[in-house]
């Protein structure tokens, strides 16, 4: 049976709702999209790193939490005006949960979490203007948190997207450009300080360009994003686009720092690595036969490991390579960055 679907006449219906509805739907849809990744890695970096410090747990999982947190609501707002209010055209203007989910939680959720991480992190790289560049850092992260908040705080009060572009736009050029401008800060300052550390051992060079790359990559993807909400923002003004960006602001935010923590781990057999990395405390590994012969052999320093086994008559040649962080930095070198690198991703 099909019912008829009367649209409610409440409101003067809009000459082109396509600008409006389309990028609510989209954004919700990557905004699941980025959670299942967010996901993934949270599940990976629990099977990973079982022995990072509480503080370091209490950051992935908090925002893990937050994350979640907002895309209920996110998909709470699309269930209300697409299924729920069906053919309400003058509902699509309205702001529902988005004045939390977007501006608030984005804002101080993550990307001020994140960057006063990333502000704490520096401040163990730089050997000298430590504390000023934590401070600069700090600041821009506080300002936009600040902003966000207010932005979410108006779009409450005025309840419809039109009235936010038209009351509340110094406060969030603010928000978007404050949190673009510390990102670019942030890149800029982490690859200069990691690249102008001297390490004389190709391990420790390796990972370092590997954090490089990382933090410039997933900088420069949180400041182009913030940046494209703004001009979209300002650019149309009478236009949603921007709220397809802006879903998914906090999702960029949160899987970049789970990228950095998750840079420790090798994959067996993979490519960047040796064929098996030991990521935790030294252990011991054994081979055993049906036949009652075993062999075990110490995993606890880095270096190789041969053993002869035999299964039932046939001959098993294993060679094991370890190579663990820990070891290698107590033994070679104490240097600061090698510290903030290696063991600084997690404490």
């Amino acid at each position: 049976m099909i019912f008829p679907i009367h649209a409610r006449q409440n409101a003067p219906t809009p000459a082109d709702i396509l600008p409006i509805a389309a990028p609510l739907l989209i954004g919700s849809l990557f905004n699941w999209g980025f959670y299942g990744v967010l996901s993934m890695q949270v599940y990976m970096y629990h099977l990973a790193f079982p022995n990072d410090r509480w503080t370091a747990k209490a950051l992935v999982y908090g925002i893990y939490l937050l994350d979640t947190a907002q895309t209920i609501l996110v998909t709470l707002d699309v269930v209300d005006m697409y299924a729920k209010n069906f053919g309400d055209v003058s509902g699509l203007d309205g702001m529902h949960n988005e004045w939390l989910a977007v501006p608030v939680f984005s804002s101080i959720g993550e990307c001020c979490t994140v960057q006063l991480y990333y502000a704490y992190r520096i401040r163990y790289l730089a050997e000298t203007y430590n504390r000023l560049l934590m401070a600069v850092i700090s600041a821009l992260a506080l300002l936009q948190s600040i902003a966000g908040i207010a932005t979410g705080i108006q779009a409450a009060i005025i309840g419809t997207f039109m009235g936010l572009e038209a009351r509340a736009h110094s406060v969030t050029i603010i928000w978007l450009g404050g949190s673009a401008a510390c990102d670019v800060v942030i890149a800029v300052t982490m690859a200069y300080l990691l690249t102008h550390k001297d390490t004389h051992y190709p391990e420790t060079r390796a990972i370092i360009t590997r954090v490089v790359h990382l933090i410039v990559k997933t900088g420069v993807l949180t400041a182009l994003s913030a940046i494209l909400v703004l001009v979209l923002y300002v650019a149309l003004p009478s236009r949603a686009y921007y709220a397809c960006i802006g879903a998914i602001l906090a999702k960029l935010y949160s899987n970049s720092l789970l990228v950095l923590f998750n840079t420790r781990m090798h994959i067996r057999g993979g490519r960047n690595g040796p064929s098996h990395v030991h990521t935790g405390p030294p252990v011991r590994a054994s081979i055993r036969s049906a036949s009652h012969a075993a062999a075990a052999v110490s995993l606890g320093a880095p270096g190789g490991a041969t053993t002869m086994s035999s299964f039932g008559g046939v001959h098993v040649h294993e060679q094991v390579w370890v190579h663990t962080d820990g070891m290698e930095m107590k033994e070679r070198s104490s240097s600061p960055v090698e510290k903030a690198v290696v063991f600084g991703l997690a404490s």
